[in-house]
């Protein structure tokens, strides 16, 4: 069904964006993170806000702590949500636009066209954040799915672009995108918006109000998980910093918070920086050759995302006690390592539900068709953190340090559906 172009949308605004290359290249942004919302109740996260912590959390300001740090919130939209939910939006790099699908509905009552124009399915977070979304719609009964696209290379932006152009010459009551890079789709999307054409962007939003996007903090989850680690040196020590792909947005947002954190821990020597190229035996190779001429103590490692594996045999390999490390994206294999190792190691990581993320955004997709409005752009969540209180609840029978795939609480909704009510018009109503 097509959708009804009568309708007038408010300009859209440009943000300040950041060329992000997407998690094909490592579950990439698929990063871990800590804690949920405050109205969350699922039973993994109530066993973790009543078990012992393992550091006491330092006071605003100091080391161990996270700064407080506003986004830019140009139309106020932000302001107005709860202060459970604003938090989840400290630090967040891109600008808090108000949606202009506020009051927008399609044509009748469905069932809607929907076109997705996916990355490619190279790695599992891709395949099962797909599958979680296609799942969803097909599950709501009101969908056709007119095209389902991926470019065949995860560096093929150009063709990721074409795909787009060409869904959006179908007419379609609306996309699902989940781009290679955010920064090239801009335009396109904001183009679909002026043909009456709003575009879902799950995990890596584009940064124009004419996207709806849907993802978690990755600023935040690098600064609580970072923050968690420097308190159980007690602030104190070196640490070895490994870069994803430096110059990407995960990349970019991750050192930002790192910075930000150890910037008010005079007592952390930064002892180098080394590329990983988020994966696990490119860090392993990129950490051994930093250890070999680089004899002394490293207390700690702060790695943008999923190269934690990589990381701990690297230092294995060599015989080298393992630091504390800064577990974003945690994968299986990781959790694996803490699981074995509790009595020596600590877990600093989150939960990383696939499916549920693809469910999600589905679930915000059939929200706006619906007429229910979205506020604002990007609607943010803070994923589940995981420690040594609640690793068993993670792992899982025959994982292995060299298990691949991401890790999470089987439990693990990413974003309960009372939480999204507050970030759409019809339900708040």
């Amino acid at each position: 069904m097509k959708s009804c172009r009568s309708r007038s949308l408010r300009p859209l605004g440009l943000g300040a964006g950041l060329l992000a290359v997407s998690l094909t290249l490592a579950a990439c942004g698929g990063g871990a993170e800590p804690s949920g919302p405050a109205t969350a109740t699922t039973p993994a996260e109530a066993d973790a806000a009543t078990a012992e912590p393992a550091a006491a959390t330092a006071t605003e300001g100091q080391c161990g702590s996270v700064p407080e740090i506003a986004p830019e919130d140009p139309d106020g939209v932000l302001a107005a949500l709860p202060a459970e939910l604003q938090a989840s939006y400290n630090g967040f790099p891109q600008p808090i636009l108000a949606s202009p699908w506020a009051d927008w509905a399609p044509e009748g009552d469905g069932p809607w066209d929907v076109a997705i124009l996916w990355q490619p399915t190279m790695n599992t977070f891709t395949t099962n954040v797909h599958d979680g979304l296609t799942e969803a719609l097909e599950a709501s009964g009101n969908v056709n799915v007119v095209a389902d696209l991926a470019p065949k290379d995860p560096t093929d932006v150009p063709g990721q672009l074409q795909q787009f152009n060409q869904a959006v010459a179908q007419d379609p009551d609306l996309i699902i995108l989940m781009p290679l890079a955010a920064e090239p789709f801009i335009e396109p999307v904001e183009a679909a918006a002026a043909a009456g054409i709003p575009t879902v962007t799950p995990w890596l939003p584009v940064p124009t109000s004419g996207a709806i996007g849907i993802s978690q903090n990755d600023w935040l989850a690098a600064a609580k998980i970072s923050a968690s680690v420097a308190t159980s040196i007690d602030g104190e020590g070196t640490a070895l910093m490994v870069h994803g792909i430096p110059g990407i947005s995960s990349d970019n947002n991750a050192f930002a918070a790192f910075d930000a954190v150890l910037g008010l821990c005079p007592g952390i020597e930064q002892a180098g920086e080394v590329t990983g190229n988020f994966s696990t035996a490119a860090a392993q190779g990129a950490v051994i050759q930093f250890l070999s001429t680089h004899p002394g103590e490293v207390d700690a490692v702060f790695q943008a995302g999923v190269m934690t594996p990589g990381i701990i045999q690297a230092f294995e390999q060599l015989g080298r006690p393992v630091p504390a490390i800064a577990d974003l994206g945690s994968t299986q294999g990781s959790i694996a390592y803490a699981h074995e190792n509790q009595d020596t190691y600590q877990e600093f990581g989150g939960s990383v539900p696939d499916f549920e993320i693809g469910r999600v955004a589905a679930e915000v997709a059939l929200r706006t068709l619906a007429g229910d409005g979205p506020k604002l752009t990007p609607i943010l969540t803070e994923l589940k953190p995981i420690d040594n209180t609640n690793i068993d609840d993670v792992y899982q029978e025959g994982w292995t340090v060299n298990s691949s795939g991401d890790a999470w609480f089987p439990d693990d909704t990413f974003m309960e559906p009372e939480v999204l009510d507050q970030f759409f018009t019809g339900t708040a109503r």
